[in-house]
């Protein structure tokens, strides 16, 4: 039975008692990301999610690490577009300790001036390091050609200019307004004591002064015609993204989204994988990906192309993406997409720590939790005629964003765009 409490001041607390397994995950979420960022402070949720590491108040770096990975745990945490969470996981007998060393360091962190320093240099190098990686490299590219002039469009770490130019005063205003209780969740799964995690919660969160809270920045889609973004890198394998504007995370027909995705690049199974590689040789990887937010999302297909196979991959890309929003799935493929989906969500949450982060997300970016059996009676709800419905709306080809990084020749994005406006 998953448990719920909400207290005055806004703070939340899911939690869930699993039998049988001997760990506990337990994340402490901040309902903020890049998308609460100005231009000129891009970056700061992820910079703030470093600095929270370097001590508390009661606690140095050494010993938030040392609390938790000197008794067998692991200790991590992200920074997404919209929430950010710091996150354990351990064995039961741990949970008084580990829970008060992550309220701590999430709570109250130092942001000591030498500390900011120094992890501004080692930030600056990671984004580098992306930049170099042509994966990487073209998602940002397609991140920006998709939610062009909003800050879902930026890198979640920053940039280079954006990241040397925050000061201590806006990382320490900055975590003082998001880091507030109307924006945590407290979610913990596992073995745990339920009446140990509810008065933990208690004498901490519940007890934070309430605050104001700020409303997200939100995003429209527009049909401007589609958008072609190509990089030149001289490398050996063309990595390209493509897709459409989708659903929002809270969109009821975002399971039949969720299997038209596992028809077209979900598995090995898929069309897209086995038309481009199993049939053709023209990719090691070929993907489709969703990407669910607030108030919208997106639907894209990820591949890494030998370069002389850019356009005839694209094309067959093209042509199957076309299919899926003309003709309707078959009835030995929507069952094999259900049987699919089912058994991948419901086996994700055997795990302690996947079941926590879906509590987690769950409450803070949908406000409600579906059990297994809700998530299966939507699933086997979707008719082909659904799919065929959905795929007809999100593959709109005025919405069209296209990228691509690697060493392509001239006239290239002139014949891509010929393609599309075949369809």
């Amino acid at each position: 039975m998953y448990r719920i409490r909400e207290y005055k001041n806004g703070s939340r607390l899911i939690y869930k008692k699993i039998p049988g397994v001997s760990s506990v995950s337990l994340g402490i979420w901040f309902d903020t990301g890049s998308r609460n960022e100005e231009l000129t402070i891009n970056g700061i949720s992820h910079f703030l999610e470093h600095l929270v590491f370097k001590g508390s108040k009661k606690y140095t770096s050494e010993d938030i690490k040392e609390s938790i990975e000197g008794v067998g745990g692991s200790l991590n945490a992200f920074t997404s577009e919209e929430n950010t969470c710091y996150y354990a996981k351990f064995l039961g007998k741990h949970f008084k300790k580990v829970f008060d060393v992550l309220s701590d360091m999430s709570l109250k962190p130092l942001l000591k001036d030498g500390d900011i320093e120094k992890e501004r240099t080692v930030i600056i190098e990671e984004i580098k390091m992306y930049k170099d990686l042509p994966q990487y490299q073209v998602s940002e590219l397609f991140d920006e050609l998709l939610w062009t002039g909003h800050p879902l469009g930026r890198n979640i770490a920053g940039s280079v200019e954006s990241v040397t130019g925050i000061r201590a005063r806006q990382i320490s205003d900055y975590h003082g307004f998001w880091y507030s209780p109307h924006n945590i969740i407290i979610s913990c799964a596992g073995d745990l004591d339920e009446d140990a995690v509810e008065r933990g919660v208690e004498k901490i969160f519940a007890r934070l002064k309430a605050s104001k809270s700020r409303p997200i920045i939100p995003f429209v889609a527009k049909e401007d015609g589609p958008k072609i973004k190509l990089a030149h890198k001289p490398i050996e394998q063309t990595h390209i993204n493509l897709g459409f504007p989708a659903l929002k995370r809270s969109h009821h027909d975002r399971f039949a989204l969720g299997l038209m995705h596992v028809i077209l690049g979900g598995n090995m199974s898929s069309r897209l994988f086995n038309e481009i590689r199993e049939k053709k040789g023209l990719a090691y990887e070929v993907a489709s990906h969703i990407k669910k937010l607030k108030d919208t999302g997106v639907f894209f297909v990820h591949a890494g192309i030998d370069n002389k196979n850019l356009l005839e991959a694209s094309g067959l890309i093209f042509g199957e993406l076309r299919k899926i929003a003309a003709v309707k799935v078959s009835k030995g493929e929507l069952r094999r997409a259900k049987d699919f989906y089912i058994a991948q969500t419901e086996m994700a949450l055997d795990d302690s720590l996947e079941h926590m982060l879906w509590m987690g997300e769950s409450l803070m970016n949908l406000g409600f939790l579906q059990t297994k059996e809700e998530m299966r009676r939507h699933i086997e709800r979707v008719t082909a005629a659904d799919i065929l419905r959905v795929a007809g709306e999100v593959i709109d080809w005025k919405k069209l964003r296209f990228a691509a990084v690697g060493p392509q020749g001239a006239g290239q994005e002139d014949k891509i765009r010929e393609m599309i406006s075949a369809f």
